[in-house]
């Protein structure tokens, strides 16, 4: 299987990036994975223009989600990572999710998992309310969601020291 993984943190050496990394380490044992830092790229916001819709998906603007959008349709499966922003995905991870509409019923039918990783403990409603944008995402694109893994860790590195946790990645990984 094509594997896209998207991190969502701006950080360099963050929890949601060595979470990623694991789950990569573990999946391309098996599948084929491309690795995209969405802090890397040049994402504008979507200005809801609709001129993607009128021009077989090109968007108007000149930045780097034509690309990243390519990448989405070419997988087999998306893997979403991010820290949770005032009880939400990062703006990173929003402004890529947003420039998806370009892409419109192209999008359908894919494998998706969610890592959520905050500060907070992980049954309080910033996951909850991470997990539910998903679990409406996939109904409406009619994607098969595999997982939703939140995570709390605040600390950067913290997750290294929770061998459990990266074990987890590793199993996480195996079910795709």
């Amino acid at each position: 299987m094509n594997v896209l993984i998207l991190n969502g943190s701006p950080r360099k050496n963050g929890n949601t990036r060595a979470l990623l990394e694991r789950f990569a380490l573990a999946a391309e044992k098996q599948h084929t994975i491309t690795f995209v830092d969405l802090q890397n790229l040049k994402i504008n916001g979507c200005m809801g223009c609709d001129a993607c819709r009128k021009n077989g998906g090109s968007c108007v603007q000149k930045d780097d989600a034509p690309a990243l959008l390519e990448q989405v349709l070419e997988a087999d499966c998306i893997i979403f990572g991010s820290p949770v922003y005032w009880w939400g995905i990062s703006a990173q991870m929003k402004s890529a999710i947003d420039r998806m509409y370009a892409a419109g019923e192209k999008l359908k039918g894919k494998k998706i998992g969610v890592l959520s990783v905050g500060a907070d403990n992980v049954d309080t409603p910033q996951y909850r309310i991470i997990r539910e944008q998903f679990q409406c995402i996939a109904e409406y694109l009619d994607w098969d969601l595999l997982f939703f893994q939140a995570v709390s860790a605040s600390a950067a590195g913290e997750v290294k020291k929770q061998p459990e946790l990266m074990e987890k990645m590793t199993a996480l990984a195996g079910k795709l």
